[in-house]
């Protein structure tokens, strides 16, 4: 349960908090009842600006908790430095991030497809009686796709602030689940690709690295991704045909052959909408491949977080 600031009444001399019980937990609707909190803090701790108080279970101590959210100004942080990253997001790797240091991360969405099979399944075998077990698994997928996004934004806002990242550019994805023709239908891209793209939380994530990375002092700027995935970040050459598999993408211009989801972040941390002249490096000249073809690859683990590939197995407990 939630309480908002019109159910609060906040006392910061005595350190207490007056929750109204709402209309339908009243004897009457008008009646005056209400539950009074008190509360103690650390030293050097205090409660101001209270915008809501929330119950949270906690599971390991077995006990319900109220959560005191507050509101806080913070100092603009010094920026880490003036490079740009570049960030595509999808389904198979959820993202690939650009660096301008000639490096690139890639961060597969195996975790979240796992889940995103596993608990619909689990929860379609709950009939009427089981309807605690439906609402535990909900709560357990949502909490799981939770950590994922905060992780994964966690991890790429300090490998940028490691790459003296200023601006981190973000492809823009609006209107990614509707039809070509402008139609308004949903796109129909098979059973499993209907899954994917339709639990593919890209607005949600989005906007939690983007505030993980304000309180680093970087920029998240969203960038046309028109293109980007079938262009080639070397010469500039567009091409359908280039993307010849899911991971692949070979230049038939300048025979580059490299991941096709890094080159789609390069070529949004460039952010070709922009002229020459008010964008990172122009396309072509001598630029080396095998960052592009052979990128840093993270994997999920939910005890630690992200680390890289050839390190998870030594991670788990």
């Amino acid at each position: 349960m939630t309480w908002k600031q019109n159910g609060i009444r906040h006392d910061t001399k005595n350190n207490r908090v007056r929750l109204s019980k709402g209309a339908n937990h009243k004897e009457h609707p008008k009646a005056w009842e209400y539950i009074l909190v008190e509360y103690e803090t650390r030293p050097g701790v205090s409660v101001e600006n209270l915008q809501q108080v929330r119950t949270v279970y906690d599971k390991a101590k077995g006990r319900w908790e109220l959560h005191l959210v507050c509101t806080d100004e913070m100092k603009t942080p010094t920026t880490p430095g003036n490079e740009t990253a570049g960030v595509d997001l999808g389904i198979c790797n959820f993202a690939a991030v650009a660096y301008s240091t000639e490096q690139a991360d890639l961060y597969p969405g195996n975790r979240l497809k796992q889940d995103g099979y596993y608990f619909p399944k689990e929860i379609a075998k709950c009939d009427d009686s089981d309807g605690e077990r439906a609402t535990r698994l909900h709560a357990k997928w949502s909490e799981r796709r939770t950590h994922f996004f905060h992780s994964l934004a966690k991890h790429i806002v300090e490998r940028c602030v490691e790459q003296e990242v200023g601006r981190i550019n973000v492809g823009k994805l609006a209107g990614v689940r509707e039809d070509d023709n402008d139609n308004g239908e949903s796109k129909n891209w098979g059973r499993h690709g209907n899954l994917d793209l339709h639990g593919w939380a890209f607005n949600r994530f989005s906007n939690i690295l983007e505030y993980k990375a304000k309180v680093e002092g970087i920029r998240v700027v969203e960038v046309p991704e028109r293109d980007t995935s079938k262009t080639c970040c070397v010469c500039g050459r567009e091409d359908d045909s280039q993307r010849v598999e899911r991971g692949l993408y070979v230049c038939e211009e300048c025979d580059a052959a490299f991941n096709a989801d890094v080159n789609g972040a390069e070529n949004i941390r460039l952010d070709l909408s922009k002229s020459n002249s008010e964008s990172e490096p122009s396309l072509g000249g001598d630029r080396s491949t095998g960052w592009l073809a052979q990128p840093g690859v993270y994997l999920h683990e939910l005890s630690c977080g992200f680390q890289p590939q050839d390190q998870v197995v030594d991670c788990k407990p």
